[in-house]
Formats: structure tokens, C-alpha cells, sequence
């Protein structure tokens, strides 16, 4: 009998992280887009000394060279920081400072080789003043919804602890005492090694064990996992970084000496504690926003392209035999979730198939005449699409198995140490081991396995658009339909 489904609880894990680091370089991005509009419109003004005196490349370049003194201004006074934008006098002083740099700049570069610009400087004044009215006028807005957004806890970081012992109370107290330094602590967890633990600690509630926490972290997206345990139990640390090595977290570990300084790549303050961190959150900020933008734009696309080959594949299917057309199983996607995979049907439908065991090649028995076609052009894929667009895929990333994969006769889980990590980030499409051929391949050998995960790992820690490009332009020549497809 087959194995019973999981449910959707109908919640769906943050894959985009509002953080401060995103903030800065959105309102960075915005004082740039605002100088270049202020700008426009003083060109847009029908004065007749503007369009004679610098034609329309040197205002370019004039007004391209005073937004980069500006960001570079602004960027060593440290002016792009959250705590800054919603305090005016600081607001001003940060932009007053940036622009006239600027202004001194473009002044001197007029002065030397376009004197006759300043003959009737009326365009200049006007483009300044509007540069700055601008910059002002978003600056107020922009401080107006970081204060929206502190109100809706958005910037504020979700933390778990595991440990219920005297070094997480310590941790919760030092939260509590730096006013809570951003952070939302969510709930303990204890570990095995513990003990009896109180219902609650320091006011923060006991949830349960470890299993406790897979449950939790599946329906509540966290940003932070602290290892509140001491430093004198290294063995249980190390294990318990294996245990939430699949949580799309920051996992770090608190010093029990609070002077130890974060001067270098790992330490990093969290209220008026210093941890050491072992894991860092994929796709923060800016990443994760491009990543998402990516999947989006490449999926629509590809719907709109594929779209008939699709409508013959469900033909074809349809006409062959009777059956559903699509495919459709549970797969642990980010953060383990359970989600529907789809895909064209290429088996014979037997509801006794827990799919735990992989197609065993080409002749496999169970593959119908069409689906043999689908699977080797890799067009059973293509449903997948649909799963990009409800943010439960992206295009590019590790491909989702099945929850008890077998190779040979072990848990793919159980055979790579690693493989939980990948439920880090959205299982993809395709991803960095299928375009080198992995696709059927890595299920064949335990060593293939753990060369397939390798190749994950290296991909979530090396990622960037145009490693993503090369991906799905390999994609597209290579692994479609390469000799290990089928």
C-alpha cells in the first residue's frame, strides 16, 4: 500500500529576507536614480542656454561623474545605515555632505572645459536645487517606511535557540538588556543532552526537543539558529550543527567571554554577545531579491515560449493511454517544506510505486512508449514551470528527490553527510550537477551521489547570476539530452 502524503499546512517559508543590508542598497540605488531624474527635468525646461552650451553626452557624463563623487561621498561617512534615515538633521547633514562634493567637482570640470556653460548658469542652479529637493523628498519617504517597517517587525531578525540551559538564558538576558538589538527570539529548544528542562526560560517558552524544531522550522521561517550550549561540550555542538545543517539560517555559536572582539570572517556581535557563526543564510538581501527576479522573468518566459510543446506532450500522453496527464508528488523542497512536484506522466500509473527507487534505465518497464520520448528530450520536466511560478522552485538549483531516494540500498539522505544542506535554498529546475551530466547519473553509485552533492554545495557557496546563466545555457545544450538522460 502506498505510503501516505504529507500535507500542505498552507504556510510558505520566506525565501527573501528583508535585512539592512538590502535597505541600504535599495536607498543607494534610489539617491542615484533621484540625481539622474533631477537631472532630466531641468533639461526638460525650454531655456535656450541649456541646449547650447553642453551637448547632450557631456551633460551625461557631467551628471554621471557627480552621482559617483556623491555615492562615493556618502558611502565614507557611512550615511547608508538604517538607524540614519529616519533621523532628519542627520538625513540632511549625510546628503548636504554628499552633494557638495559633487557640485565642487562638476564646478571645476565646467571651469576648465566648458567655461561657456556658466555664462548663464540658470540650468546648473536649477539641476542642483532639484537634486537636492529630490534626494530630501525620498529621504522622507524613505524614513517614513523604514519606521512602517520597524512597526511590522520586518528588519527584525528571527532567532530559535537550542540548548535550555544557563548559556541560553544568558543569551536571552544579553538580548534583553541591548534592548533586544532586532531580534524576535522565537522559542527554545532542547537538546538530548540537556536534561529536565523548565517550561520556559528567562520568560522565552520550552517548545519541545529537536524534533520539535524540524516540525517548527517547516512552518516558521528563522532567521537565526543559536547552539547555546558550552564550549567544554564541542562533540554535541558539532553534532547539532549536522542536526539544523538543512535550515536556510544563520547557525551560530555564543562565546562565553563577551569581550572576545569580531575582528575577523565568522565572529559577528548579536546584542552584547559575540558568536561565532558557522553558517550563513544563502541568498540574503540583494541576492536573494535578484534570484527571485530571475526565477520569475525566466519562467514566464519559458511558459510563454514552451507552451506549445507542452500542449502536444499532454496530447500525446492523453492519446496513448489512459491516466492523468501530469505527475504530481510530494517532494521536501527550502527548508524541508513538503510541496507538489509536477511533471508529465512517462510511467505506467501504479499507486503501489512510492518512487523511493529511480528509473533503472532506458528499458526500464515501467516507462510507456511516450514517456520514453519526454524523459530523453527532457520534456517531462517542463510542468515544473509552474512550481517556479508559485515560489516553490527556482529555475536553477539543487533538483528535488525523493524524500527516501535510494541508491542502491541506502537512504540517498543517509549516504552523503551533506545532503540536508541542500534544502537550504529552492530545489531547481535543473541545477549546477545536472548541466555536468548528473541528472540519472548521480542515483547509480554512492560515489556518484557524493560527487552530485559536491557539486550543490558548490553552487549555493559560489552563486551568482552569471553562474546561473552558464547553468541554464549548459542547460540547454548539454543536459537535455545527453548521453545520462533518460
Amino acid at each position: 500500500m502506498a505510503p501516505s502524503q504529507p500535507q500542505d499546512d498552507g504556510k510558505t517559508l520566506s525565501f527573501v529576507r528583508w535585512t539592512q543590508g538590502l535597505i541600504n542598497r535599495l536607498v543607494a540605488v534610489s539617491d542615484m536614480a533621484l540625481i539622474l531624474l533631477a537631472a532630466t527635468l531641468s533639461l526638460s525646461r525650454p531655456v535656450a542656454d541649456i541646449a547650447n552650451s553642453l551637448s547632450p553626452l557631456q551633460h551625461l557624463v557631467l551628471v554621471l561623474l557627480e552621482t559617483a563623487v556623491f555615492h562615493q561621498m556618502m558611502t565614507r561617512v557611512s550615511a547608508y545605515r538604517v538607524e540614519h534615515y529616519t533621523d532628519p538633521v542627520t538625513s540632511v547633514l549625510h546628503l548636504v555632505g554628499g552633494l557638495l562634493p559633487a557640485w565642487g567637482v562638476s564646478l571645476i570640470l565646467l571651469v576648465a572645459f566648458a567655461p561657456g556653460a556658466l555664462q548663464q548658469p540658470g540650468w546648473l542652479i536649477l539641476s542642483h536645487a532639484l537634486q537636492l529637493v529630490l534626494l530630501l523628498a525620498g529621504r522622507q519617504a524613505q524614513g517614513w517606511l523604514i519606521g512602517l517597517a520597524n512597526r511590522r517587525r520586518l528588519l527584525r531578525r528571527r532567532v530559535v535557540i537550542i540548548g535550555a540551559n544557563e548559556v541560553a538564558e544568558r543569551l536571552v538576558m544579553d538580548l534583553s538588556d541591548a534592548g533586544n538589538g532586532g531580534y524576535d527570539i522565537l522559542g527554545i529548544f532542547q537538546d538530548a543532552s540537556d536534561g529536565p528542562a523548565a517550561a520556559q526560560i528567562a520568560g522565552i517558552p520550552v517548545l519541545g526537543d529537536l524534533d520539535a524544531l524540524n516540525a517548527f522550522a517547516q512552518a516558521e521561517t528563522i532567521d537565526v539558529v543559536v547552539l547555546a550550549l558550552p564550549w567544554s561540550r564541542a562533540p554535541d555542538i558539532f553534532r547539532l550543527m549536522e542536526s539544523v545543517n538543512w535550515i536556510a539560517a544563520d547557525v551560530v555559536i555564543p562565546f562565553e567571554n563577551s569581550e572576545v572582539a569580531p575582528g575577523y570572517t565568522g565572529i559577528t556581535p548579536m546584542g552584547r554577545r559575540t558568536t561565532l557563526q558557522v553558517m550563513n543564510r544563502p541568498f540574503k538581501g540583494s541576492q536573494g531579491v535578484l534570484k527571485v527576479a530571475e526565477d520569475y522573468l525566466i519562467a514566464s518566459l519559458a511558459l510563454l515560449l514552451l507552451s506549445p510543446l507542452m500542449l502536444l506532450a499532454a496530447i500525446a500522453i492523453r492519446l496513448e493511454g489512459p491516466g492523468p496527464i501530469l505527475f504530481r508528488q510530494w517532494r521536501p523542497g527550502f527548508g524541508r517544506k513538503p510541496f507538489a512536484i509536477y511533471k508529465f506522466r512517462t510511467m505506467k500509473v501504479d499507486p503501489n510505486d512510492d518512487a523511493t527507487i529511480g528509473t533503472t534505465g532506458r528499458r526500464d518497464p515501467r516507462i510507456t512508449r511516450v514517456g520514453a520520448v519526454l524523459r530523453r528530450l527532457s520534456i517531462d520536466e517542463l510542468p515544473q514551470i509552474f512550481n517556479v511560478l508559485k515560489g516553490e522552485m527556482s529555475i536553477v538549483g539543487p533538483r528535488p528527490y525523493v524524500a527516501n531516494m535510494l541508491v542502491g540500498n541506502e537512504r540517498f539522505s543517509d549516504l552523503v553527510a551533506q545532503y540536508a544542506e541542500r534544502h537550504r535554498i529552492k530545489p531547481g529546475l535543473t541545477g549546477y550537477a545536472q548541466a555536468h551530466g548528473m541528472r540519472s547519473y548521480a542515483l547509480r553509485s554512492a560515489e556518484n551521489a557524493r560527487r552530485s552533492i559536491e557539486m550543490d554545495l558548490h553552487y549555493m557557496t559560489h552563486w551568482s547570476l552569471w553562474l546561473d546563466v552558464k547553468i541554464m545555457l549548459r542547460t540547454l545544450v548539454t543536459g537535455l539530452a545527453g548521453r545520462n538522460v533518460f
